[in-house]
Order: C-alpha cells, then sequence, then structure tokens
C-alpha cells in the first residue's frame, strides 16, 4: 500500500519504537489489518521491516491506547467497533467540536482564517490514486484539528486531536463502504469556513455538526446520535423568525 508523502516524513528522525509505533497505527487505521483478527509477529515484522523488541512496545502503547486488544496465549488483536463505541465517539465530536466551532468564529487569528480556507480545499481534492486517497482523509483531520487551533485553547486542541485521532478510523470505513464524492465534502467544510470568515458562531457550530452528521448517514444510514436541539436549542435567527411568524 502507498504511503503518503506525509506519512513518510513523518517518520525521519523518530526511534525504532516510535517507527513501529506509527505504522502499526497507520496500518490498523488504514484497514490493512481486518477487524477481529490477530496480527501475526513474523508477517509484521517481515512486511513492514520491525524488530521483535520493537513492534513489542508498540503493541503495548496500541494496546494502552485501546486500538490493540491483548488475548492471553493468542497475542495481540485488532478489535471489531462496536456500534455503541461509534456513538459514544460521534457524540463526544459533535459536543466538542460544537464548541469549539463557536469559539474559533470569536478567536481566530486573521492568518489562521487563511490557512483554515486553504486547508478547505485541500480536503476534497480529487482522488485518483491509493496516496490520495490517504491525503483526503489526513487533510480532513488536520482541517478540524486546526479548526480546534482557532480556539486559541490548548486544552480543547488536546481534546480534539484525541477524538480525531481515534475516529480516523472511521473515515477510512467510510470512504471504503460509501460513494462519498469530493464535491459532498466541499459542500460540507465550505459553509465551515464562510461562517469563520463572517464571525458567526451559530452558523460555524451548525456547519461542523452538520459535517459529522453527514458522516453518520454515511456509516449506518441514518443518524446515530440524538437530542440536539435539546442540547443547544434554537439559534437566535429561529427564535426570532418564531416570534415574527403569526400564530396559528
Amino acid at each position: 500500500m502507498a504511503k503518503s508523502k506525509k506519512s513518510i516524513l513523518a517518520l525521519r528522525g523518530k526511534t525504532l519504537t516510535e517507527k513501529a509505533y506509527d505504522t502499526l497505527r497507520r496500518a490498523i487505521i488504514q484497514g490493512e489489518f481486518e477487524e477481529g483478527s490477530f496480527l501475526s509477529v513474523p508477517d509484521v515484522m517481515k512486511k513492514y521491516g520491525i524488530g521483535r523488541t520493537p513492534f513489542r512496545e508498540a503493541c503495548n502503547r496500541l494496546h494502552h491506547e485501546q486500538i490493540l486488544e491483548v488475548v492471553s496465549r493468542r497475542g495481540y488483536l485488532v478489535p471489531e467497533i462496536s456500534f455503541r463505541t461509534v456513538r459514544e465517539w460521534l457524540e463526544v465530536r459533535v459536543l466538542l467540536e460544537g464548541v469549539i466551532a463557536g469559539l474559533a468564529a470569536l478567536r481566530a487569528k486573521p492568518e489562521q482564517i487563511g490557512e483554515f480556507e486553504v486547508l478547505g480545499e485541500w480536503s476534497w481534492s480529487e482522488i485518483s490514486s491509493q496516496a490520495e486517497y490517504v491525503d483526503m482523509v489526513e487533510s480532513n483531520t488536520e482541517f478540524h484539528l486546526h479548526l480546534a487551533r482557532m480556539t486559541q485553547n490548548r486544552e480543547l486542541v488536546r481534546l480534539a486531536q484525541e477524538i480525531l485521532e481515534r475516529t480516523e478510523r472511521l473515515s477510512y470505513i467510510e470512504l471504503r463502504s460509501s460513494s462519498v464524492q469530493p464535491a459532498e465534502i466541499h459542500a460540507l467544510h465550505a459553509p465551515m469556513v464562510d461562517a469563520i470568515r463572517r464571525r458567526d458562531p451559530v452558523a460555524a457550530r451548525r456547519a461542523v455538526i452538520a459535517d459529522i452528521r453527514n458522516g453518520e448517514r454515511h456509516l449506518f444510514g441514518r443518524d446515530v446520535s440524538e437530542h440536539d436541539e435539546e442540547i443547544w436549542g434554537p439559534s437566535k435567527e429561529e427564535e426570532a423568525e418564531a416570534d415574527a411568524s403569526p400564530s396559528s
């Protein structure tokens, strides 16, 4: 499988264990190992050029991050992702990124908005090769992470990075199992960029939630998280429209 330029550059200057960790984590997230299968130590070492000690240390780290499971006398297992896990991940994303988008619209620096516009363009480029397929997912992750950076809040950036790393695996599953087109991604990302540019926190929040909801529908055919309206309530514009409309 071809590696993106970003992935190759990321491996430079790292220890053997760090390289093994990055390589295995990327392979698991991108679906090179089937869910429910065990890692074959000889096969993995041969295919990726990983030594036994770096392999073990990398797998222990991946186990700590709940990406791998350890089964006594069987080895390291690539676990299947349960519906409940996915629902919880996406619910966290809706809540967290909704707040992030609102703050970003108010706090983003002009140069950050310019970078956000560029990332928005990269995140929906046409796909003509496997390497570009990988780049598309990585660019999408960077797009959402940059949104968090524009809040100027390091804790929100840390939380966003953690949940985005967990759900990146879902992006590969979504793209492999559906007919997602670059134009559709652009239609979802463009309103986010526009809302940030206009400093509109309500529109920014709604745009990022619409993006996450779209991913849910591609994965499951429906929304899996609930109660957005109860959590967020109507926008000021909707309240004004409701007040202005004649009563029935």
